[in-house]
Order: C-alpha cells, then sequence, then structure tokens
C-alpha cells in the first residue's frame, strides 16, 4: 500500500514539474518573441506535394515579405491588413483578406502571445511544439528551439485540410529592414 502511494506520489510530482516546466518555456518563448522587431529568415515550404524555397523578410507589428525562388519570381506580401501574392515575372497581384490567415497573429507580439497562452505545448527532441486550433482559420502547429526559443517555422492545416510546411533558418534578428520594402507592387 505505502509502494503504491509512493508510486502515484511519485508520477503526480512528475506531471506537474512537467507541466509547470513548460509553462515556464511558453513564457521565454513569448519573451524571446517580444524582443524581435524585425526578422531576416531563409525558408522551405511545402504545400500540395510542392517544395519552394525564398527569402523573407518581417517587420512587426504589420509587415512580411517572402520572396521565392521561382520561375515566377512569386512574392507574398503582408501589408497591415493585405494579403497579396504578386508574380513579378507577369506583373500579376492576387489579393486575399489576410484576417483568414495565421499571417497577423504572427506579426502582432500581443495576438502571438495570447495564441500561445491559449495554444498547447509538449516538448520533442529538440523542439517545442504549440498547437491552436481556430474555427475561422484550421489549425497551426508552432515549432520552437529547444535551447534558444527561437521559432523554427509552422504547419497549417486549413479549413479545407490542406496542410502548409514552413520551415526557418538563417535566421538573423532586428536586422535594419525599411518599410519600402513592404510597398504593394502596382500590377495590371
Amino acid at each position: 500500500m505505502i509502494k503504491n502511494f509512493i508510486l502515484i506520489f511519485i508520477i503526480i510530482s512528475l506531471f506537474s514539474f512537467n507541466k509547470t516546466s513548460l509553462a515556464s518555456d511558453k513564457q521565454k518563448i513569448i519573451e524571446n518573441i517580444n524582443n524581435i522587431k524585425t526578422l531576416k529568415f531563409s525558408f522551405s515550404q511545402i504545400s500540395h506535394d510542392k517544395e519552394e524555397t525564398g527569402k523573407c523578410f518581417l517587420k512587426r507589428p504589420h509587415f512580411l515579405k517572402c520572396i521565392y525562388e521561382d520561375k515566377k519570381q512569386k512574392q507574398l506580401i503582408v501589408n497591415r491588413n493585405n494579403l497579396i501574392i504578386y508574380h513579378a515575372r507577369y506583373n500579376k497581384s492576387y489579393f486575399y483578406p489576410a484576417k483568414t490567415s495565421y499571417f497577423l497573429d504572427i506579426l502582432d507580439n500581443k495576438k502571438f502571445e495570447d495564441l500561445i497562452l491559449t495554444a498547447s505545448i509538449t516538448q520533442k527532441n529538440d523542439y517545442f511544439e504549440i498547437i491552436s486550433l481556430d474555427k475561422d482559420k484550421g489549425e497551426i502547429m508552432l515549432f520552437f528551439d529547444i535551447d534558444n526559443f527561437n521559432l523554427k517555422g509552422w504547419e497549417i492545416i486549413n479549413l479545407t485540410g490542406s496542410k502548409t510546411t514552413f520551415i526557418l533558418y538563417d535566421i538573423f534578428k532586428n536586422p535594419e529592414i525599411s518599410k519600402k520594402l513592404f510597398q504593394i507592387p502596382s500590377a495590371s
């Protein structure tokens, strides 16, 4: 009987310690994210069984530009509430509401903090996985480095079940980035 009590106590203690530790890790992730004003990184994106690569520039709280290395010279631009896919080769722009994506949540410190605080967190081998579900956007899984709490990427499963995985590498925090970079191109 005493052995069973001790075993149960140990299991409960380990579970409580792990839960407290993960809550502390969430706070460290938030602190790290809140110290980022600008970000420059390379990326690999996989969606619809197609891999694309490129570079992104982020300026909080409203701006993101990803330049793809493809023949269409595709660019993804978030400028405040606008989400634009621009094909420079053809000078064509496609406009989408940014509010139906997770970009506004990632760019805004407070929204990103709320997303992390309300989401579930698990620790994998070398990263933390934070999962959040929004009935209007789908599910997002955010990946953070276990050692330095840097954002490593995300995976989004939208409302139609389509999955997009976005992995960051060669990350530079707080470089000088001009707002001019995020101007919406004038297209025909």
